[in-house]
């Protein structure tokens, strides 16, 4: 079975208050963020906003391959397989 990622209780009123203030650009902006960190080698910080991407529901195929490498550079094997199976 695999883990089940259950966020922090107040992320719906923050997911509102996000969307609210900066929309799908700022979204995309959080997206961007983690492909600059991803870049510079910045593993954990690409992690953490691509992860704050998928929790406002931004998720797409490539937010979470990019985010299976960062893992993948960790050396975070079982992370990095369950964001490739997704």
């Amino acid at each position: 079975m695999s883990p089940t990622y259950n966020p922090h209780p107040h992320i719906s009123a923050f997911k509102q208050e996000f969307s609210a203030l900066y929309g799908m650009n700022g979204l995309a902006d959080l997206a961007m963020s983690g492909d600059v960190a991803l870049a510079a080698s910045a593993y954990d910080r690409a992690i953490e906003l691509y992860s704050a991407a998928i929790d406002l529901d931004y998720a797409t195929d490539t937010i979470f391959s990019n985010r299976c490498k960062a893992k993948l550079e960790k050396k975070s094997w079982d992370e990095a397989l369950i964001d490739a199976q997704k």
